[in-house]
């Protein structure tokens, strides 16, 4: 199964690279559509729906979603800031509900509440990235906020088999560890101080950047823990198949949905006006 997740991993990961640092914003934006039409057509599942017209129609919706929303920001109807507040607040609802409240038992009824649900949590992180990516040095960026989160993985993977014995979320997800969390938390603060070396930050800026790193990491881990809570209660073991050892496209880009939103309001204000 570890094979199969590296052999599935790497080159995932070395396309990411090469379409981040190589190629335009408008590029981009095609490419996170289609993963985000995917992510949607997994996400109606979570919420109970298996009719294939249903799960293709709310995939549509979300897809129309993101094109309006591109264009509401840039016609200059929208405020991106607006857009990226209330992303935060709503991870941090999420957060809040997780840490008050076990999961429901697992059940196939649909709920219309969470394909509503679906609409804050899919469509802002690809604002995020295109705005991130807009932005001077801005695929250095964007690079840093989407290997951040595999730093994360690795570093409570690692932590978490070396020194795990204290469950962070039994109930969500066995497996993660306070320890696990704790090497995470490491593992992204010294890629934070290297990458403010590379990116030639200012002493401020790069202490700004290691509590950037710190809040994206909780947050990260969020999005793994609310995935892993509408799994368990649609009893499914991965949102799709389509990555083969990983499951589907939200099994992998959960961590970053509620991360890039609050990536991009934060480096907004610190970095890029600082």
């Amino acid at each position: 199964m570890l094979l199969q997740r590296i052999l599935t991993a790497v080159p995932l990961a070395v396309l990411a690279v090469w379409f981040v640092l190589t190629q335009s914003t408008e590029s981009l934006f095609y490419a996170l559509l289609f993963f985000i039409t995917i992510s949607a057509w997994e996400w109606a599942m979570l919420c109970g729906f298996n009719d294939v017209l249903m799960r293709g129609v709310y995939a549509l919706v979300v897809l129309s979603a993101v094109f309006l929303i591109n264009l509401l920001l840039t016609d200059k109807w929208l405020s991106i800031h607006v857009l990226l507040i209330a992303a935060v607040i709503w991870w941090l609802f999420v957060i809040y509900i997780m840490s008050v409240r076990h999961p429901a038992e697992a059940s196939d009824k649909p709920s219309v509440v969470k394909l509503l649900m679906g609409f804050i949590t899919l469509v802002p992180p690809v604002s995020a990235m295109v705005y991130i990516h807009l932005q001077p040095q801005g695929s250095y960026w964007l690079l840093y906020v989407i290997s951040l989160v595999w730093v994360a993985d690795t570093g409570a993977y690692f932590s978490g088999k070396r020194f795990g014995k204290n469950k962070l979320a039994p109930k969500l997800s066995p497996g993660k560890t306070r320890e696990g969390f704790y090497g995470a938390v490491f593992a992204t603060g010294l890629y934070s101080i290297l990458t403010g070396y590379f990116l030639e930050l200012n002493f401020i800026q790069l202490v700004e950047l290691l509590i950037i790193g710190f809040f994206a990491t909780i947050f990260s881990v969020a999005g793994d823990l609310f995935i892993s809570w509408l799994k368990r209660e649609r009893g499914v073991k991965d949102t799709g198949a389509i990555l083969p050892g990983h499951g589907g496209i939200l099994d992998r880009i959960d961590s970053i949905m509620p991360s890039a939103p609050l990536f991009a309001l934060l480096l907004s204000v610190i970095i890029f006006n600082g």
